[in-house]
């Protein structure tokens, strides 16, 4: 070729018409799974050729340093827990369904809320069918639990008593005065007071401790950029009521027998770790993204409500009521537009039935099922959230919704 001359690159007219059309992909739901980073991938990777923990060897010495730093990693973005009172599970599910059977060995008294997710709503109705005392406590319209009711429930209750209240709602994003239910709890000696806090973490400060904050927290490393199968329980310094639903080794201080997964805690370290370092500017960054989409959509449809909108909320949920349209056939559109949303709780959103959280909340069936819950990370883009705008609201119009 001669110098400065022009190179031309033949282009595929088929391949280059593929790339025109190829649908977006934006990512709304992260409360259900939130996409692992470049600096996940790499830990969970680096940890497949580390031995077994338990194991004498050097293999195995390498698997305890992986297993310290990761304690120390999930410790810092707990507002400084002690890392030998991180225990590892294999997500908030197991974590929940431990709270409840040490509830059910102690034959305690389980006080929930009715907006809990389903691995406490379910185990804690098991118990119930079983013979066990649980008391459900409601809740207003704003999602936020009946403080007087607790008050009563705490007094009225004999024996031992076994407190579990989400932090934040998965569907809604509400978030629950947590405070000021463990300075509840603090009055009563015989009360341990869990909370489920796994769209909270990585979200707002958490504190464990007497009077401070839940003696127990479960959370869950899928929703801060961590592979799924992992996440922990925390607990406060000197907490012994737990019993282990699995028996083997002593593993995590006998409450989680089995060989560690470390490619998996490894990958969840990495994520606490970089929420750590970044956690104002996530926030901030998630609440600006969240609140972009709310006016956005707001403003081209004025009648869409914000379920939960008149209470304290998760930095990056939205759930959204789109009056007299069915949220599953919205879905449906924005998915084969690219845009990744759900009707609620994952562990529920593919059941055909309205949501126990907004039914608890008073909405009626209809409403229920014309609400979409939309949840963002720091991942988000504000050119995402413009673009998923604009596929909402043609997509309502399409259904049949108008300003």
């Amino acid at each position: 070729m001669k110098s400065g001359a022009v190179r031309v690159t033949a282009i595929d007219p088929v391949a280059a018409q593929q790339q025109e059309h190829a649908p977006v992909r934006i990512h709304l739901d992260a409360n259900a799974n939130s996409p692992v980073t470049t600096t996940v991938r790499a830990a969970i990777l680096e940890a497949l050729d580390c031995g077994n923990p338990s194991s004498v060897h050097a293999g195995g010495e390498d698997g305890r340093q992986i297993l310290a730093a990761a304690r120390d990693a999930v410790a810092e973005l707990a507002d400084g827990l002690f890392p030998e009172d991180v225990v590892f599970t294999s997500g908030c599910t197991e974590a929940n369904n431990l709270i409840v059977a040490s509830a059910k060995l102690a034959n305690a008294t389980f006080v929930t809320s009715s907006v809990e997710h389903p691995s406490i709503a379910r185990p804690a109705a098991a118990y119930a069918t079983d013979g066990g005392a649980v008391v459900s406590l409601p809740v207003a319209r704003s999602g936020l639990i009946d403080l007087l009711a607790l008050q009563g429930a705490l007094q009225s209750a004999q024996g031992p008593v076994f407190l579990s209240i989400q932090a934040a709602n998965s569907e809604t994003g509400v978030l629950q005065p947590i405070e000021t239910i463990a300075g509840l709890a603090a009055q009563h000696p015989n009360v341990l007071f869990h909370s489920d806090a796994a769209q909270c973490f990585g979200k707002s400060v958490l504190r464990v401790g007497r009077g401070q904050g839940p003696d127990v927290l479960s959370v869950s490393g899928h929703k801060v950029h961590a592979p799924m199968g992992v996440g922990a329980l925390l607990l406060r310094e000197g907490e012994d009521r737990l019993r282990s639903l699995l028996l083997g080794g002593d593993q995590e201080r006998g409450l989680r027998a089995g060989t560690q997964p470390l490619p998996l805690i490894a990958g969840f370290a990495a994520a606490c770790a970089e929420r750590s370092r970044n956690l104002a500017g996530d926030v901030a960054r998630m609440q600006s993204l969240r609140n972009r989409l709310e006016t956005g959509v707001r403003a081209a449809l004025p009648s869409v409500i914000v379920n939960g909108g008149d209470a304290p909320r998760l930095p990056n949920t939205s759930n959204l009521q789109f009056p007299g349209l069915d949220a599953m056939a919205l879905i449906a559109q924005l998915d084969a537009e690219g845009v990744l949303a759900s009707q609620g709780s994952a562990c529920h959103s593919r059941r055909p039935e309205p949501s126990p959280v907004l039914m608890a909340m008073g909405l009626s069936e209809a409403d229920a099922f014309a609400s979409v819950r939309f949840s963002v990370s720091p991942l988000n883009t504000e050119d995402e959230i413009d673009t998923a705008v604009e596929i909402i609201v043609c997509a309502c119009h399409r259904l049949g919704l108008r300003p």
